[in-house]
């Protein structure tokens, strides 16, 4: 781990890119907007998405894969999925990103070393980003997608598009988790898991699109409808 675990810097990686961010809720699939999100510089995903891309959906989900954060837990529960290296070289991931530096978060990581025991770069988020994030959600611990959102608007990007993000408002697109597909059945598993906030994550993610020194931000339609109800 020592030696393949780099700090992943958002100055280094994002100054002055155009930054696509497609999440996992249904909601990517009202507008085929799968041009325009492969017409970014950086497009990120999280968690499942190269596990679960199909090419069919790519009018609604495009193709480009750039980042990819990960919980690093590579359980169904979590709904982290497996980690295919070979895979995700092939799909054009050129990073995979473990948002959560902390002694958790670090354990975690240390954990897939010792499951893989292969010498496989894999990064982690600056320790500063995680500061503000743990700030804000007090003693909740941060979705990987909330995770990747802060970070993308804490950098110094020249534009955001943001899709397939709804707080869990609405639910999973088909087939990324299949155990969750209404959002009762969301609730009930976050309650159980009893760590996470999408309320409140909803909350400092507005806070957020207010402060962030990107001045171009696009949203889809779904997320729109959340924020200016």
């Amino acid at each position: 781990m020592v030696l393949s675990v780099r700090v992943f810097s958002i100055k280094k990686n994002f100054k002055n890119k155009r930054i696509a961010i497609v999440g996992a809720a249904d909601s990517v699939f009202d507008e085929k907007n799968g041009d325009f999100i492969d017409s970014f510089d950086i497009v990120i995903r999280i968690n499942k998405a190269a596990l679960v891309w199909d090419k069919e959906k790519s009018d609604y989900l495009g193709s480009k894969f750039t980042f990819l954060f990960h919980s690093f837990f590579e359980n169904e529960y979590s709904g982290g999925g497996s980690v295919d290296f070979e895979k995700f070289k092939k799909m054009g991931i050129a990073k995979i990103i473990n948002p959560n530096y902390t002694r958790e978060g670090l354990k975690t990581h240390l954990n897939f070393y010792k499951r893989h025991l292969r010498l496989r770069r894999t990064f982690i988020l600056a320790p500063q980003i995680r500061a503000t994030i743990t700030k804000e959600l007090k003693s909740y611990v941060p979705t990987v997608g909330f995770s990747a959102l802060m970070a993308v608007l804490m950098s110094d990007c020249a534009e955001i598009y943001i899709t397939g993000f709804t707080f869990f408002k609405t639910p999973y697109q088909v087939g990324y988790r299949r155990e969750l597909t209404d959002p009762v059945k969301n609730q009930r598993h976050l309650e159980n898991q009893g760590v996470h906030n999408p309320d409140l994550e909803f909350e400092v993610f507005k806070k957020y699109l207010d402060l962030t020194s990107c001045e171009n931000i696009k949203i889809d339609k779904a997320l729109s409808a959340l924020i200016q109800p």
